[in-house]
Protein backbone atom coordinates (compact mmCIF):
# COMPACT_ATOMS: atom_id res chain seq x y z
CA UNK A 1 0.00 0.00 0.00
CA UNK A 2 1.30 3.37 -1.48
CA UNK A 3 1.74 5.88 1.66
CA UNK A 4 1.24 9.67 0.97
CA UNK A 5 3.17 12.44 2.21
CA UNK A 6 1.61 14.82 4.73
CA UNK A 7 1.50 16.64 7.50
CA UNK A 8 1.35 15.47 11.42
CA UNK A 9 -1.48 17.94 11.67
CA UNK A 10 -3.76 16.11 9.93
CA UNK A 11 -3.71 13.60 12.22
CA UNK A 12 -6.64 14.37 13.96
CA UNK A 13 -8.67 14.08 10.30
CA UNK A 14 -9.61 10.50 10.04
CA UNK A 15 -9.20 9.18 13.40
CA UNK A 16 -11.15 11.76 15.11
CA UNK A 17 -14.24 11.22 12.69
CA UNK A 18 -14.36 7.96 13.03
CA UNK A 19 -13.71 7.73 16.73
CA UNK A 20 -16.33 10.34 17.05
CA UNK A 21 -18.63 8.52 15.06
CA UNK A 22 -18.60 5.10 16.84
CA UNK A 23 -19.12 6.19 20.47
CA UNK A 24 -21.77 5.65 21.91
CA UNK A 25 -23.27 5.65 25.43
CA UNK A 26 -24.00 1.75 26.91
CA UNK A 27 -25.62 -0.01 29.46
CA UNK A 28 -24.32 0.26 32.87
CA UNK A 29 -22.27 3.40 31.90
CA UNK A 30 -22.81 5.12 34.94
CA UNK A 31 -21.47 2.07 37.09
CA UNK A 32 -18.43 1.92 34.86
CA UNK A 33 -17.85 5.88 34.66
CA UNK A 34 -17.99 5.85 39.35
CA UNK A 35 -15.44 3.22 38.63
CA UNK A 36 -13.04 4.65 37.05
CA UNK A 37 -13.53 8.18 38.35
CA UNK A 38 -12.45 6.07 41.57
CA UNK A 39 -9.64 4.67 39.82
CA UNK A 40 -8.71 7.99 38.87
CA UNK A 41 -9.22 9.66 42.34
CA UNK A 42 -6.02 11.89 43.50
CA UNK A 43 -4.04 10.05 46.44
CA UNK A 44 -4.93 11.73 49.94
CA UNK A 45 -2.46 14.68 51.55
CA UNK A 46 0.44 13.39 49.21
CA UNK A 47 3.57 14.93 49.37
CA UNK A 48 7.27 14.74 48.49
CA UNK A 49 10.63 14.58 51.48
CA UNK A 50 13.22 15.84 49.60
CA UNK A 51 12.05 16.64 46.08
CA UNK A 52 15.19 16.46 43.75
CA UNK A 53 15.95 19.44 41.40
CA UNK A 54 15.19 19.35 37.95
CA UNK A 55 16.86 20.95 35.49
CA UNK A 56 13.54 22.67 33.64
CA UNK A 57 15.11 22.10 29.93
CA UNK A 58 15.96 18.50 30.48
CA UNK A 59 12.70 17.29 32.47
CA UNK A 60 13.12 13.27 33.32
CA UNK A 61 10.99 10.68 31.98
CA UNK A 62 7.23 10.49 33.88
CA UNK A 63 6.41 6.95 34.84
CA UNK A 64 3.40 7.15 32.74
CA UNK A 65 5.65 7.53 29.56
CA UNK A 66 6.22 3.28 29.56
CA UNK A 67 2.47 3.00 28.51
CA UNK A 68 1.85 6.30 26.50
CA UNK A 69 1.28 5.48 22.59
CA UNK A 70 3.92 7.60 20.96
CA UNK A 71 2.84 9.72 18.14
CA UNK A 72 4.78 7.88 15.47
CA UNK A 73 2.00 5.01 16.64
CA UNK A 74 -0.95 7.11 16.43
CA UNK A 75 0.11 8.55 12.86
CA UNK A 76 0.79 4.57 11.69
CA UNK A 77 -2.89 3.83 12.45
CA UNK A 78 -3.94 7.20 11.01
CA UNK A 79 -2.08 6.33 7.57
CA UNK A 80 -3.31 2.66 7.75
CA UNK A 81 -7.35 4.21 7.95
CA UNK A 82 -6.75 6.81 5.36
CA UNK A 83 -5.59 4.38 2.96
CA UNK A 84 -8.41 1.79 3.70
CA UNK A 85 -10.84 4.02 3.10
CA UNK A 86 -9.26 5.66 0.13
CA UNK A 87 -9.38 2.42 -1.13
CA UNK A 88 -12.74 1.76 -0.47
CA UNK A 89 -13.97 5.16 -2.06
CA UNK A 90 -12.09 4.38 -5.02
CA UNK A 91 -14.30 1.08 -5.44
CA UNK A 92 -17.42 3.66 -6.12
CA UNK A 93 -15.48 5.25 -8.24
CA UNK A 94 -15.27 7.97 -6.06
CA UNK A 95 -11.56 9.89 -5.27
CA UNK A 96 -10.35 10.50 -2.00
CA UNK A 97 -7.09 12.00 -0.91
CA UNK A 98 -6.74 11.06 2.84
CA UNK A 99 -4.76 13.52 4.94
CA UNK A 100 -0.88 13.25 4.08
CA UNK A 101 1.48 12.15 7.19
CA UNK A 102 5.36 13.07 7.05
CA UNK A 103 7.65 10.13 7.56
CA UNK A 104 9.16 12.54 10.34
CA UNK A 105 5.33 12.16 12.16
CA UNK A 106 5.13 7.89 11.57
CA UNK A 107 9.22 7.92 13.09
CA UNK A 108 8.39 10.34 16.17
CA UNK A 109 9.39 8.67 19.53
CA UNK A 110 7.15 11.70 21.08
CA UNK A 111 3.96 10.77 23.58
CA UNK A 112 1.51 12.78 25.18
CA UNK A 113 3.58 13.52 28.24
CA UNK A 114 4.91 16.68 26.49
CA UNK A 115 7.54 17.22 28.96
CA UNK A 116 9.22 20.41 26.81
CA UNK A 117 6.18 22.08 27.98
CA UNK A 118 3.99 20.42 30.73
CA UNK A 119 4.75 23.26 33.26
CA UNK A 120 4.87 26.11 30.65
CA UNK A 121 8.15 27.67 29.83
CA UNK A 122 11.29 25.87 31.83
CA UNK A 123 14.14 26.02 29.70
CA UNK A 124 16.02 29.94 29.82
CA UNK A 125 16.52 29.09 26.08
CA UNK A 126 13.48 28.47 25.09
CA UNK A 127 11.86 31.31 26.91
CA UNK A 128 14.93 33.86 25.35
CA UNK A 129 13.81 32.70 21.89
CA UNK A 130 10.08 31.51 21.34
CA UNK A 131 9.11 33.68 24.91
CA UNK A 132 6.11 31.43 25.56
CA UNK A 133 4.92 30.53 21.99
CA UNK A 134 5.79 27.04 20.72
CA UNK A 135 9.15 26.68 18.85
CA UNK A 136 8.48 26.19 14.76
CA UNK A 137 9.71 22.44 15.16
CA UNK A 138 6.82 21.82 17.19
CA UNK A 139 4.21 24.10 15.54
CA UNK A 140 2.86 21.14 12.94
CA UNK A 141 1.46 18.83 15.95
CA UNK A 142 -0.55 21.94 16.50
CA UNK A 143 -1.76 23.60 13.16
CA UNK A 144 -5.09 22.77 11.95
CA UNK A 145 -5.31 20.21 9.66
CA UNK A 146 -5.44 21.61 5.97
CA UNK A 147 -8.66 20.65 4.57
CA UNK A 148 -9.58 19.27 1.00
CA UNK A 149 -11.72 20.07 -1.34
CA UNK A 150 -15.18 20.16 0.26
CA UNK A 151 -17.17 16.48 0.13
CA UNK A 152 -20.66 15.93 -2.39
CA UNK A 153 -23.47 14.41 -0.45
CA UNK A 154 -23.03 11.04 -2.29
CA UNK A 155 -19.10 11.20 -1.15
CA UNK A 156 -19.96 12.02 2.26
CA UNK A 157 -22.53 8.68 2.26
CA UNK A 158 -20.14 6.52 0.88
CA UNK A 159 -17.34 7.73 3.21
CA UNK A 160 -19.16 7.84 6.72
CA UNK A 161 -22.51 5.87 5.89
CA UNK A 162 -25.02 5.69 9.01
CA UNK A 163 -22.24 7.10 11.33
CA UNK A 164 -23.57 10.09 10.43
CA UNK A 165 -27.32 11.30 11.49
CA UNK A 166 -26.86 14.12 9.20
CA UNK A 167 -26.20 12.24 6.15
CA UNK A 168 -29.46 11.21 4.55
CA UNK A 169 -28.32 7.41 4.33
CA UNK A 170 -30.57 4.28 3.53
CA UNK A 171 -29.41 0.86 4.49
CA UNK A 172 -28.56 -1.10 1.64
CA UNK A 173 -28.03 1.85 -0.70
CA UNK A 174 -25.55 1.62 -3.88
CA UNK A 175 -23.46 4.45 -5.35
CA UNK A 176 -22.52 3.67 -9.28
CA UNK A 177 -24.22 -0.08 -8.91
CA UNK A 178 -22.43 -1.01 -5.35
CA UNK A 179 -23.98 -1.00 -2.10
CA UNK A 180 -22.70 1.33 0.78
CA UNK A 181 -20.62 -0.69 3.64
CA UNK A 182 -22.37 -0.31 7.08
CA UNK A 183 -20.50 2.81 8.46
CA UNK A 184 -19.74 3.82 4.93
CA UNK A 185 -15.70 3.52 3.76
CA UNK A 186 -14.50 4.82 7.40
CA UNK A 187 -16.74 2.34 8.74
CA UNK A 188 -14.69 -0.28 6.61
CA UNK A 189 -11.54 1.24 8.13
CA UNK A 190 -12.47 0.09 11.39
CA UNK A 191 -13.31 -3.52 10.78
CA UNK A 192 -10.23 -4.28 9.12
CA UNK A 193 -7.95 -2.27 11.63
CA UNK A 194 -10.10 -4.07 14.01
CA UNK A 195 -10.45 -0.48 15.42
CA UNK A 196 -12.72 -0.13 19.26
CA UNK A 197 -12.36 3.39 19.64
CA UNK A 198 -11.71 4.92 23.16
CA UNK A 199 -9.46 6.99 25.39
CA UNK A 200 -7.18 4.59 26.54
CA UNK A 201 -5.95 4.17 30.49
CA UNK A 202 -2.61 5.30 30.27
CA UNK A 203 -4.25 8.66 28.73
CA UNK A 204 -6.45 9.13 31.06
CA UNK A 205 -3.72 8.48 34.07
CA UNK A 206 -1.66 11.73 32.00
CA UNK A 207 -4.32 13.71 31.91
CA UNK A 208 -5.91 13.16 35.70
CA UNK A 209 -2.51 13.35 37.25
CA UNK A 210 -1.47 16.78 35.53
CA UNK A 211 -5.28 17.71 36.74
CA UNK A 212 -4.39 16.50 40.65
CA UNK A 213 -1.03 17.73 40.19
CA UNK A 214 -2.40 21.30 40.32
CA UNK A 215 -4.47 20.90 43.25
CA UNK A 216 -1.74 19.51 45.67
CA UNK A 217 -0.84 21.53 48.84
CA UNK A 218 3.06 21.08 48.07
CA UNK A 219 2.67 22.33 44.79
CA UNK A 220 0.43 25.10 45.36
CA UNK A 221 3.32 26.05 48.02
CA UNK A 222 5.71 26.14 45.51
CA UNK A 223 3.25 28.33 43.24
CA UNK A 224 3.25 30.75 46.19
CA UNK A 225 6.88 30.87 46.11
CA UNK A 226 7.34 31.44 42.24
CA UNK A 227 4.36 33.96 42.54
CA UNK A 228 6.50 35.80 45.40
CA UNK A 229 9.31 35.60 43.09
CA UNK A 230 7.15 36.91 40.17
CA UNK A 231 5.84 39.99 42.07
CA UNK A 232 9.61 40.86 43.11
CA UNK A 233 10.41 41.37 39.64
CA UNK A 234 7.03 43.11 39.15
CA UNK A 235 4.90 40.71 37.48
CA UNK A 236 1.73 39.45 39.62
CA UNK A 237 0.60 36.20 38.22
CA UNK A 238 -0.71 33.17 40.68
CA UNK A 239 0.07 29.96 38.69
CA UNK A 240 3.06 29.57 36.00
CA UNK A 241 -0.21 28.38 33.98
CA UNK A 242 -1.27 32.06 34.01
CA UNK A 243 0.71 33.77 31.39
CA UNK A 244 0.02 30.88 28.82
CA UNK A 245 -3.34 32.56 28.84
CA UNK A 246 -1.88 36.00 27.31
CA UNK A 247 0.11 34.33 24.24
CA UNK A 248 -0.97 36.67 21.20
CA UNK A 249 0.15 36.45 17.58
CA UNK A 250 2.36 34.55 15.78
CA UNK A 251 5.70 35.14 17.48
CA UNK A 252 6.64 36.60 20.77
CA UNK A 253 7.22 40.39 21.87
CA UNK A 254 10.07 41.64 24.06
CA UNK A 255 7.42 42.05 26.60
CA UNK A 256 6.29 38.24 26.36
CA UNK A 257 9.95 36.90 26.42
CA UNK A 258 11.34 39.31 29.87
CA UNK A 259 8.50 37.54 30.81
CA UNK A 260 9.27 34.40 30.09
CA UNK A 261 12.36 34.96 31.53
CA UNK A 262 11.25 35.98 34.99
CA UNK A 263 9.16 32.83 35.23
CA UNK A 264 11.96 30.51 34.25
CA UNK A 265 14.50 32.23 36.55
CA UNK A 266 11.50 32.03 39.37
CA UNK A 267 10.91 28.43 38.71
CA UNK A 268 14.96 27.56 39.26
CA UNK A 269 15.20 29.60 42.40
CA UNK A 270 12.13 27.60 43.67
CA UNK A 271 12.95 24.46 42.35
CA UNK A 272 9.28 24.66 41.20
CA UNK A 273 9.78 22.12 38.10
CA UNK A 274 11.60 19.87 40.40
CA UNK A 275 8.64 19.35 43.07
CA UNK A 276 5.75 19.83 40.22
CA UNK A 277 7.68 16.63 38.93
CA UNK A 278 8.05 14.67 41.91
CA UNK A 279 4.80 14.98 42.90
CA UNK A 280 3.21 14.35 39.71
CA UNK A 281 5.45 11.36 39.01
CA UNK A 282 4.12 9.95 42.37
CA UNK A 283 0.55 10.53 41.68
CA UNK A 284 1.25 8.86 38.41
CA UNK A 285 2.88 5.65 40.07
CA UNK A 286 -0.20 5.49 42.53
CA UNK A 287 -2.81 5.49 39.35
CA UNK A 288 -0.23 2.71 38.02
CA UNK A 289 -0.59 0.70 40.69
CA UNK A 290 -4.40 1.12 40.65
CA UNK A 291 -4.89 0.37 37.20
CA UNK A 292 -2.10 -2.25 35.93
CA UNK A 293 -4.63 -4.79 34.68
CA UNK A 294 -6.47 -2.02 32.06
CA UNK A 295 -3.15 -0.76 31.39
CA UNK A 296 -1.70 -3.86 30.52
CA UNK A 297 -4.98 -5.09 28.47
CA UNK A 298 -4.83 -1.85 26.96
CA UNK A 299 -0.87 -2.59 25.73
CA UNK A 300 -1.90 -5.74 23.81
CA UNK A 301 -5.07 -4.43 22.39
CA UNK A 302 -2.90 -1.57 20.91
CA UNK A 303 0.54 -3.48 20.01
CA UNK A 304 -2.34 -5.65 17.94
CA UNK A 305 -4.10 -2.97 16.26
CA UNK A 306 -0.37 -1.12 15.97
CA UNK A 307 0.90 -4.62 13.76
CA UNK A 308 -2.51 -4.27 11.81
CA UNK A 309 -1.86 -1.08 10.88
CA UNK A 310 1.84 -1.87 9.78
CA UNK A 311 0.66 -4.44 7.83
CA UNK A 312 -1.88 -2.40 5.83
CA UNK A 313 0.58 -0.17 4.67
CA UNK A 314 3.22 -2.73 3.87
CA UNK A 315 1.07 -3.75 1.15
CA UNK A 316 2.12 -3.21 -2.10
Amino acid sequence: MKLHRVTLASLVTVGALTISACESPGTGADKTGRQEQESLAAPDNLTVSDPPAVDGAKIPPFPIEKYLPKVGEDARIAAASGEIIRECMAGFQLRYQPPAISQESLDSEENGANRTRRYGVSSSTAATVDGYHLPKEMMGAFAPAQQGPQMSETERKVFIGDQDSTVDFKPGEKVNGKEIPAGGCSGEAQRRLKFKPRQRMAEKINNSSFAHSRDNKQVNKAFQDWSACMARSGFSYKTPLEPLEEIKGSGPTAAEIATAKADVRCKESTNLVGIWFAVESKIQEELIARNEEALAEDGKVFDALIRRASEELAQP
